[in-house]
């Protein structure tokens, strides 16, 4: 028997804290199959693979035993029948069985099982945890229904961003350059999206629909996230060092030049650029545009000055003033009569994770040089930062709609995810997690971490790994 089919990128790391067979009993649609061999037998509702699947089940000593045939085809696995037993092959894995067995043989090695193969009406029946650990995959519960999870999980991956309702982007570098994967976080399935050699990150639209990059020369590329096709913009080669999409979709702000110094605006219906800001301030960064398209927060960064024999910078006792080596946040209204940069902040702190939503406020890490908590902070033109938060160490913020989301160092083993309304100042607690969590990524209700190079979700209150 030989079986071959698409293989589907999924996994499930809940914990199955239910046994299988209460959790088939739950399972909302079943029947008994008629036959008076068979009378237990039942067809039992799985998730696997993120599909909703018939198998036949039937419970023996307090045991769920699961067609064999069934869970082959579900899993998408390869099989064949081999000196009187099932070889089963998937995700490099071979799993063989002979029917009245109490063991199946998983990679060579011998794995007890707690009821023999059982054979009812010329189909055979297996523990199912066993199959699927056996073949690499996992079992959890979720809502009284089994899930079922076989898929290989794409490894090695950084830089995860939501792109549309339970889809993420991440990437993975080599030296032949950048490969952008595309990845349900449901099912896990992926599919590259785009392999680039000396290219920008793709930054993602507001709807998640559509994604920017620049390629190695500078040309602007846009990839529609449904099609997957590719659309050049421009092919002007002046270095863009960040995109911001502006809020309808239908142009893309970005800083132009290798020093930052202009703010411009490309038209992404014909592919004109329109430079808005030329004030011939060098080293800007973390450029922030307001829904409007009016207003900009971004940071400019000073550097140290030469302060003693200015005429030999190489020689070994030329004098530096690090001290001037500052980085301040500015906002620019463009469409003010007469447009200019306002001053929000003079503090010698790093400022890290800048946001802005209407181009007046702004928010930003401070990372002192002294010992104590780097503290979440906010700052308008009056030039007054306000604490939003400092009750632990803050390692990352991000402003995702009219919420800002933190994670904090709570202690040595453990980090906490929280989200603050931007309006009231109201903070809650969202989620314990390790203190081995990097980074979070959120995108409306959707929320995503980093954890030792793997990327999890969260989803119905539990952290599922999407990549590894």
């Amino acid at each position: 028997m030989s079986m071959k089919k698409t293989l589907v990128v999924s996994m499930v790391a809940t914990v199955l804290t239910t046994s299988v067979a209460h959790a088939v009993s739950a399972a909302p649609a079943t029947k008994s199959v008629a036959s008076t061999s068979a009378a237990q037998v039942k067809n039992s509702t799985f998730t696997i693979n993120g599909n909703s699947v018939i198998v036949r089940s039937i419970v023996k000593n307090g045991e769920t035993l699961v067609a064999v045939r069934d869970v082959i085809q579900a899993i998408g696995a390869q099989a064949e029948i081999a000196n009187g037993a099932t070889v089963i092959q998937l995700n490099g894995h071979t799993v063989s069985l002979q029917n009245k067995s109490k063991q199946l043989v998983v990679d060579g090695a011998k794995v007890n099982l707690n009821q023999p193969v059982t054979i009812i009406g010329g189909v055979s029946y297996v523990a199912l945890r066993p199959l699927v650990a056996g073949v690499g995959g996992t079992v959890g519960l979720k809502n009284g229904q089994l899930e079922v999870s076989t898929i290989a999980l794409i490894e090695g991956t950084e830089n995860p961003r939501f792109a549309g309702v339970n889809q993420l982007i991440v990437s993975k570098n080599d030296d032949q350059g950048r490969s952008d994967y595309l990845v349900n976080t449901t099912t896990r399935k992926y599919e590259l999206l785009l392999t680039t050699e000396g290219g920008s990150d793709l930054v993602v639209s507001p709807s998640g629909n559509q994604a920017a990059y620049t390629n190695a020369e500078g040309a602007v590329y846009v990839i529609d996230l449904k099609t997957k096709a590719s659309k050049l913009i421009t092919n002007d080669t002046s270095i863009k060092p960040e995109l911001v999409w502006s809020a309808d979709e239908s142009s893309i702000y970005f800083l132009q030049g290798d020093k930052g110094s202009v703010i411009a605006n490309l038209n992404l219906a014909d592919g004109t650029i329109k430079k808005l800001v030329e004030d011939k301030v060098d080293y800007k960064e973390n450029l922030n545009v307001s829904l409007s398209g009016k207003r900009f927060v971004y940071t400019v960064t000073t550097l140290g000055k030469v302060t003693a024999d200015s005429t030999n910078v190489d020689a070994d006792n030329v004098d530096i003033d690090f001290s001037a080596n500052q980085q301040q946040l500015f906002s620019y209204n463009n469409g003010a009569d007469k447009p200019s940069a306002v001053k929000l902040t003079t503090s010698t702190d790093d400022k890290v994770f800048i946001y802005s939503a209407d181009g007046q406020k702004a928010y930003y890490v401070s990372v002192s040089s002294e010992d104590g908590n780097a503290s979440l902070m906010s700052v308008d033109a009056s030039q007054k930062p306000v604490t939003v938060y400092n009750e632990h160490d803050v390692e990352q913020a991000v402003l995702a709609g009219g919420t800002l989301y933190v994670l904090a160092a709570q202690d040595d083993k453990n980090s906490v995810i929280l989200s603050i309304d931007t309006v009231t100042g109201q903070q809650s607690k969202l989620y314990t997690v390790s203190s081995d969590v990097s980074s979070i990524v959120v995108k409306g209700s959707q929320i995503a971490t980093v954890e030792n190079g793997r990327v999890l979700v969260q989803a119905d209150g539990s952290w599922k790994a999407v990549t590894k």
